[in-house]
């Protein structure tokens, strides 16, 4: 690989963020849109293209589908950077993040491409879960396409608990996915929109890593509804669901229906599994080195969630 010390030109250097209207692009565009004057931002929905041309009127909205064989070459043409967000359980993820380095590298040969920032998962080793291992076979792909590259593997999301629900109910029931008794790390939407923005403004400093991310935890769903029941004054009843109803609730969050391509329904009903027995546990040792502080724990994520509902409701 042939690492280059031209520095991070914010005035010209376009960054293309596809799936830019999800959770991470959100986390992201606020601590970089004042600094990168050249976004395009990658969509799928034409809801999601309406909201990102009003919330970055600046910016370059395309709405494509990323599973098309010949748009990322569209996406990325005269691009400097990219960062790389694939749909969860995407149908074919892999050969999509396959496609997305392959018109990198034609870009970097034209001269204008210079850093692949690819958004993986805590733990790819862990290949019993397709999700993890098509990021494996794509994380591979990118070391080896000697394109300057940072992975980031982000844990299990916090946002994921759904705080709004418990604290309207009058007498909150939380359905659990998988065995509560079962530890996970969780990061803070918050902490990975910081960390990706140090590595995009630092590019070079950050070629060739691999950050595992996180920001708390391990921590199991007693121990959170516990945190949960404590904070809002109502104990918070904790259920766990049938795996049929955790898969079909899965699948419908996803997609919207339960009439999805058999790969997709083979990457959820496998991670659930997974999930179910051994959880996902990293450590928050790189975050907080890269953050230079200390990360978001669950209990200050709960109390920011449950300040930020209250107000909404004043």
């Amino acid at each position: 690989m042939t690492i280059s010390m031209s520095s991070v030109d914010h005035a010209n250097d376009l960054l293309v963020i596809t799936c830019a209207s999800g959770k991470q692009a959100s986390a992201l565009l606020p601590c970089i849109v004042k600094q990168w004057r050249r976004l395009r931002l990658v969509c799928h929905s034409p809801a999601s293209e309406e909201r990102l041309k009003k919330e970055y009127p600046e910016a370059e909205v395309i709405r494509t589908d990323l599973g098309l064989p010949g748009e990322p070459e569209r996406i990325l043409k005269d691009a400097a950077v990219i960062y790389h967000v694939e749909p969860p359980f995407a149908h074919r993820q892999a050969v999509m993040g396959f496609n997305m380095i392959d018109a990198a590298r034609k870009v970097a040969k034209e001269g204008t491409f210079k850093h692949f920032v690819y958004a993986s998962v805590l733990n790819t080793q862990l290949r019993k879960m397709i999700h993890h291992d098509q990021r494996l076979q794509v994380e591979e792909y990118l070391m080896e396409s000697e394109l300057n590259y940072t992975i980031l593997q982000s844990t299990h999301f916090m946002f994921l608990f759904p705080v709004a629900p418990m604290l309207a109910q009058e007498n909150p029931v939380y359905m659990a996915n998988w065995n509560p008794n079962v530890p996970f790390s969780f990061l803070a939407l918050s902490d990975l929109g910081e960390v990706g923005s140090k590595v995009l403004n630092e590019r070079e400093k950050h070629y060739a890593a691999q950050y595992p991310l996180v920001s708390d935890g391990p921590l199991n769903y007693h121990q959170i509804c516990g945190m949960v029941s404590q904070e809002i004054g109502k104990q918070i009843q904790l259920k766990q669901k049938t795996y049929e109803e955790s898969v079909e609730g899965f699948l419908m969050r996803l997609f919207g229906s339960l009439d999805v391509d058999a790969e997709s329904i083979d990457a959820v009903e496998r991670i659930l599994l997974y999930y179910n027995r051994h959880g996902l546990i990293g450590s928050s040792n790189v975050c907080e080195w890269l953050l230079g502080k200390k990360p978001t724990t669950w209990l200050d994520w709960m109390r920011q969630e449950i300040a930020q509902i209250k107000q909404q409701h004043q």
